[in-house]
């Protein structure tokens, strides 16, 4: 993209000029300069390799674990890196830091909301049947049959009521039929009237 094409089509008169298109002391003749920084110098120059407080910290808790019995780790120093702060004079401070010894350690604060403990009746166990509940493979059947005939009575009853309705809907359409028919010979009649008439 070439910038000084693109604003002299947009009425730019050249270099050190401004972009207004009659007056040069409106506007800037001189492009924003941008700092650009080539130093190392600032912050986060220099890695801090005098204090390597975290692996001090790791290196003495690891000190402190005992594991000479088979299968058993045991803490055996207990103010190591890793648990170094404690409390002297109302403050938190670690031992060996001046880091952290500006900053006071408050209270926590504990939740708002209990735990609340709710005992079912039933106390995780699964209902069990007892012995009344079982029933035989006779019983079982007896019970399937009857529920089977409790339907086929149910289905039977509504295509006993379908065919009633279907027998009420025909004598009605045959009755309709007899009403169209008398319907058309009245009409018929009129019609052979209004002929002699003329």
């Amino acid at each position: 993209m070439n910038a000084h094409a693109l604003l002299t089509s947009q009425g730019w008169r050249g270099t050190g000029n401004s972009l207004h298109p009659t007056s040069n002391a409106i506007g800037l003749t001189k492009p924003i300069l941008v700092a650009h920084k080539t130093d190392t110098l600032g912050i986060g120059n220099k890695h801090r390799t005098s204090d390597l407080w975290w692996m001090n910290a790791f290196d003495k808790t690891l000190k402190g674990l005992d594991t000479s019995k088979e299968g058993l780790v045991v803490q055996t120093i207990t103010n190591g890196g890793l648990d170094a702060a404690k409390k002297s004079n109302g403050r938190w401070v670690l031992e060996s830091s001046d880091l952290y010894a500006n900053f006071v350690k408050g209270e926590s604060l504990a939740g708002s909301i209990e735990a609340a403990q709710i005992k079912s009746s039933r106390d995780g166990k699964k209902r069990k049947r007892k012995d009344t509940e079982l029933e035989s493979k006779a019983d079982r059947r007896a019970r399937k049959a009857a529920r089977r005939m409790k339907r086929e009575q149910t289905k039977m009853r509504k295509e006993k009521k379908k065919s009633s309705l279907k027998a009420s809907q025909d004598s009605d359409t045959a009755i309709s039929k007899e009403c169209k028919d008398t319907k058309d010979k009245r009409k018929a009649k009129k019609a052979a009237a209004m002929k002699t008439h003329e």
